[in-house]
């Protein structure tokens, strides 16, 4: 990493600076929230003895493993930033199911929405074809590892929300809820106005309903469950021993996007 920085001069320590700072933020996120189904974390209320198998490289060192626990994938995550490392993943669940839900093209229109200050409209959507499950993604984090996603697969409403991209993929073989994503779907509206229309009616509204109601363009947070014990003691160790990362624990979903941003972009495919 050294040599790099040395060959890309000014220009690439300040890439990496950027990209460490990023980083540190969407762990800060991560790390404070778990993704709950009904009134339960994922990992309490699986099938027994189901798992996500994972394939990936770390710096080209390929790996195998069985995801089964609230921990394991994210201590990965983890040492992988504190040793600069890079992660690739190549499959998730059955083979090449991450490939059909996460497309090279998808992963960067997610990536090309993770800028600070925007207000764009939702990139993709997945559901669930035999329930009601939605998950709208807006942009990626932690080097395409994570997206925010609004949802409603709690029984408290819907929820906005970083997840990590396994906890998604692990719902089919952990609980069965087989989501697929509509290749159909355009959104035209910010995510600001799904979030208010949210928060106002209680539910995930759509287009062309959302187009018909009547907003103010105020965003209010919506709530969202607490991490698990074991997530959030990790969390605090690392800011117990990295003074940046614990000055990010007031930092929430919301202050990575500008409910006032007028300004019309149109990702690169």
């Amino acid at each position: 990493m050294q040599d790099e920085q040395r060959q890309n001069g000014d220009h690439g320590s300040d890439h990496y600076s950027k990209r460490i700072e990023q980083a540190r933020i969407d762990l800060a996120l991560l790390f404070r929230t778990d993704l709950h189904i009904g009134a339960k974390r994922l990992y309490e209320i699986k099938r027994k003895g189901t798992t996500l198998n994972l394939q990936f490289d770390v710096d080209g060192d390929m790996r195998w493993r069985s995801y089964n626990s609230a921990l394991s994938w994210r201590i990965t995550m983890l040492l992988a930033l504190t040793e600069n490392g890079t992660v690739t993943i190549h499959e998730m669940d059955q083979p090449g199911r991450y490939r059909r839900m996460f497309p090279a093209t998808l992963l960067r229109r997610l990536q090309w929405h993770a800028r600070p200050t925007a207000d764009f409209p939702p990139v993709a959507r997945f559901y669930d074809p035999h329930g009601k499950a939605v998950l709208l993604m807006t942009r990626s984090r932690f080097c395409g590892h994570a997206v925010d996603v609004l949802h409603n697969l709690t029984d408290s409403g819907p929820v906005f929300q970083p997840l990590w991209i396994s906890d998604i993929m692990a719902l089919r073989p952990m609980l069965g809820i087989g989501l697929v994503r509509d290749e159909t779907f355009t959104a035209t509206i910010p995510i600001s106005a799904y979030l208010e229309a949210a928060g106002t009616h209680r539910r995930i509204v759509e287009e062309p309903e959302l187009s018909s109601i009547s907003l103010t363009g105020t965003v209010m947070p919506l709530a969202v469950p607490p991490s698990s014990r074991s997530v959030a003691a990790i969390f605090q160790q690392e800011c117990h021993h990295n003074p940046a990362l614990a000055k990010l624990r007031g930092h929430t979903i919301y202050d990575d996007y500008d409910w006032n941003a007028i300004e019309a972009m149109n990702p690169i495919s």
